[in-house]
């Protein structure tokens, strides 16, 4: 009885122990394996921890290789490296073979950093990785003696600037080119910059723009060098740094090319620039046309289309004594145009010579481009006389617009020729063809009439006080007197009245 007690705890003992090793085995089956790893240390893991790299001469450089190892279960991709080496040393990623591929399970990879001894002492540079595994960091350390003696290299600076050489590569436009660079002190003491400056011939066109002093160890300041190539093909140069390191001066290379393309005709108008001005025309040319025989009038409106306020400094023609002539109701200098705002030039032309005129007119102002020349052209088939046109003796505020109920001239009060200038006829095309101390002959455009001394004649459309003077003949309205001049040339022989004029009464 006894011994059937004792297999019956043995066996419910052996049962228990089946189904916790059961349930054990049934909960792992459906964990993830790779948690199983990495509780046993699994994961991306540094080959060695702490590289010992030995002695490194100062201003020599050692390459050192460390390994990491995938132990996890799953390929790991690297993301970044960054490393922090102490004072004594400058450290650089020379090759990364991690980041090619994802590193598979049980796999090594290797990566090679550049270490340049800078100062005698111990030395240390800390590696920082990150990773997709699961610890997602990993750390190493390379550690080493920078050595000073007889043997030793000779520390080749105490500055480092980047970039390293400058090269503003090959320019086409004419426009400059700026490049900025970082100037680092890697002592482990302070360094006082004495001088800057850019030694390169005086035609290659650079500008040095820096305020850097000192340096603290680690401490970095910006420079600016601005490339305004003067002439066509290579440029070089040297950046020289004068400092209280141990080396004393750093030099960097400058080098660029200006290859200039081919000159394109200038546009009459600017483009758009922020905040400037821009004065363009609303014509790109003043064409009088051809067979001009009167004087003619064209007007054009000068607009501001930038954004901001623009003015008019000046307006010239470029010839002379070719009959054009600025109007001084419009645009003149000192005139300020808001953006959008516009104002009309006018211009006259009475020809003096028959053929073609062929002139500019020049407008000068502070906005984009500074000058805007419009082209003037026209074709004269006669020559007008200045000294035939009517002249204003004097004018009021009104003057009479009677006019008879029939004349015998008949159509002269549909002359087109007739004008009003600020209430003012004035009797462009007519002349004095013949004249003697009591009659004249007065043509206009549309034919001749017949005037008499102290007599009254319609002219223009308006009926006018006849005196006859020897100058040509007087036409008074009111206050409004206009005088029309006789061309001397028109007679050989002439009576010579005694007639003066004097003034407006007269």
């Amino acid at each position: 009885m006894m011994l059937k007690c004792n297999l019956l705890v043995m066996l419910s003992l052996f049962t228990i122990g089946m189904g916790v090793t059961m349930d054990a085995h049934a909960q792992s089956a459906f964990g993830d394996p790779s948690d199983q790893v990495a509780e046993s240390g699994g994961g991306l893991k540094a080959v060695e921890t702490d590289i010992s790299a030995g002695t490194i001469p100062v201003g020599s450089t050692a390459q050192v290789i460390t390994r990491f190892k995938n132990e996890g279960s799953r390929p790991i991709e690297f993301q970044d490296i960054k490393l922090y080496p102490s004072s004594t040393v400058s450290a650089v990623v020379n090759a990364n073979e991690c980041v090619t591929e994802p590193l598979n399970s049980g796999a090594e990879c290797a990566i090679i950093i550049s270490v340049q001894g800078l100062q005698p002492g111990n030395w240390r540079t800390e590696m920082l990785i990150r990773h997709t595994g699961q610890s997602r960091l990993v750390t190493a350390r390379i550690n080493g003696i920078v050595e000073s003696g007889e043997d030793a290299v000779k520390i080749s600076t105490d500055i480092d600037v980047s970039p390293n050489p400058v090269m503003f590569g090959t320019l086409t436009a004419s426009r400059p080119i700026i490049r900025s660079l970082t100037i680092r002190n890697i002592t482990a003491q302070p360094i006082t910059l004495n001088e800057m400056f850019i030694d390169a011939p005086d035609q290659s066109g650079y500008d040095l723009k820096t305020d850097c002093t000192t340096l603290t160890s680690g401490q970095a300041c910006i420079a600016s060098i601005l490339w305004s190539p003067i002439i066509e093909g290579p440029s070089s140069g040297f950046l020289v740094i004068q400092h209280d390191g141990a080396s004393a001066v750093t030099n960097i290379p400058l080098t660029g090319e200006f290859t200039p393309g081919e000159a394109q005709q200038a546009r009459i108008f600017p483009n758009s620039q922020p905040g400037r001005g821009v004065l363009v025309s609303s014509e790109t040319e003043i064409d009088f046309g051809s067979s001009i025989s009167a004087q003619s009038a064209i007007t054009v409106s000068l607009v501001n289309t930038g954004d901001a306020d623009l003015t008019i400094k000046d307006i010239q023609l470029a010839g002379s004594e070719n009959g054009l002539k600025l109007l001084n109701d419009g645009c003149q200098g000192d005139a300020v145009l808001n953006p959008t705002e516009a104002c009309p030039l006018t211009i006259s032309w009475s020809p003096t010579k028959r053929g073609s005129v062929i002139d500019d007119v020049r407008i000068a102002h502070d906005g984009a481009r500074g000058i805007l020349v419009l082209p003037i052209r026209g074709s004269a088939t006669e020559a007008i006389s200045m000294d035939s046109k009517p002249i204003i003796v004097s004018n009021g505020e009104s003057y009479s617009t009677t006019t008879p109920s029939s004349t015998s001239g008949g159509s002269d009060s549909n002359s087109a020729a007739n004008s009003n200038q600020g209430g003012v006829p004035v009797l462009d095309g007519y002349v004095v063809t013949s004249h003697s101390s009591r009659h004249a002959i007065i043509k206009g455009p549309v034919g001749s009439r017949i005037v008499a001394h102290n007599k009254t004649a319609l002219v223009g459309g308006f009926v006018w006080d006849v005196k006859i003077v020897p100058e040509g003949v007087r036409l008074s309205n009111g206050n409004n007197i206009i005088l029309l001049v006789f061309d001397r040339s028109l007679s050989n022989s002439g009576d010579e009245s005694s007639t003066v004029l004097t003034g407006a009464g007269s």
